[in-house]
């Protein structure tokens, strides 16, 4: 099936620019109002490819239990699942498929994995507890990775001999970078972005949480965690190709962190966890809970490459992690269930 993207830049008809009009501007634009479109996502049955039911599979086999990183392609949703050191594979329409790894430190083995990508017909595996890159098969077979001299956050393969790896700040050093390059036998080839240290730990941690997503052009984007709304466009060699700001009307709130010595110091958090379809950036914003702290939100963001926000998504319950292809949205809930979500205008 074709995403709604794909199938506006295949199009140059005027029934396509109508189309795109709706998709970028919405009902707000039809009806002379200003502002974002505001789409609503109901929630999807599950069905095999033969429009049916799925089978029931056993609870162990389907259960998430930390999941932590998803990626989606042409052969379906794969689940990194950090607890219980595996992935997990599940169609397109949400049934559970296979599943493989385990604890360990033999290939095809992790220790709290924590980042996940595939590049054609390869896994990567960011495997933090065991401090390395693993390269998979589809059916989790191992096929080469390296060893890495940090606890590697998350993994992007922009081509088989450019890795990306993000790692968090360890405090240990003012050189330190979190943004590396490794080619396919683990030579680093460059380093970028400097953490922002203040000297308290926790803190530091929740400002330097970056995502890193990548366009079909082999641009790899840097979107901020918290305190920026500046999304970072660079080349697979490392350069920057240019910065997008995203709209100041993008909703931020504050928090209050606690630090040492009885202090508190303020985090504006700005994105939850996010995606990239055909350059379209969908940001998931972060929600106060009950108790005045900022988690996983139920609104999603669809911001342009020149930084507008085209659309505010409405989903029915709030999501820690998301992949978006055209009008599916998939979502990892907050009890660590998959959720399939299709987007149309709000009503």
């Amino acid at each position: 099936m074709k995403t709604m993207i794909e199938a506006i830049m295949k199009r140059t008809s005027l029934p396509a620019l109508i189309w795109l009009t709706f998709l970028f501007c919405g009902p707000a634009f039809l009806s002379g109002q200003s502002g974002p479109a505001r789409w609503t996502a109901r929630e999807i049955e599950r069905r095999d490819a033969a429009g049916q039911a799925p089978e029931i599979k056993p609870a162990a086999a389907v259960e998430l239990y930390r999941p932590v990183d998803l990626v989606l392609d042409g052969a379906g949703l794969f689940v990194l699942d950090m607890d219980d050191n595996s992935v997990k594979v599940f169609s397109r329409e949400g049934v559970f498929l296979t599943m493989f790894g385990r604890k360990g430190q033999g290939p095809g083995e992790f220790h709290r994995p924590s980042g996940l990508d595939i590049l054609g017909e390869h896994l990567y595996v960011a495997d933090a507890g065991n401090r390395r890159i693993q390269i998979l098969d589809r059916k989790g077979g191992y096929r080469g990775g390296f060893k890495v001299p940090l606890s590697p956050y998350r993994v992007l393969a922009l081509k088989e001999d450019r890795i990306i790896v993000l790692s968090l700040p360890s405090a240990r050093s003012r050189t330190e970078k979190l943004l590396h390059c490794y080619d396919s036998q683990g030579e680093l080839l460059w380093e970028a972005v400097d953490p922002i240290l203040s000297g308290d730990s926790v803190y530091d941690l929740m400002r330097n949480r970056l995502f890193i997503r990548k366009t079909c052009g082999l641009e790899l984007w840097l979107v901020p965690g918290a305190d920026s709304r500046i999304v970072r466009r660079m080349s697979a060699a490392g350069f920057l190709l240019g910065e997008i700001k995203v709209d100041e009307d993008y909703p931020v709130k504050e928090i209050a962190i606690a630090a040492g010595a009885g202090r508190k110091r303020t985090l504006r958090p700005f994105c939850w966890n996010c995606d990239l379809d055909r350059e379209i950036l969908f940001l998931l914003i972060p929600e106060r809970t009950e108790d005045g702290d900022l988690g996983p939100g139920r609104t999603v963001a669809a911001v342009d490459r020149g930084g507008e926000i085209r659309a505010l998504v409405d989903l029915p319950v709030r999501v820690s992690r998301l992949a978006v292809e055209g009008r599916t949205v998939f979502g990892i809930d907050l009890d660590s269930r998959l959720r399939l979500f299709e987007v149309g205008p709000g009503r």
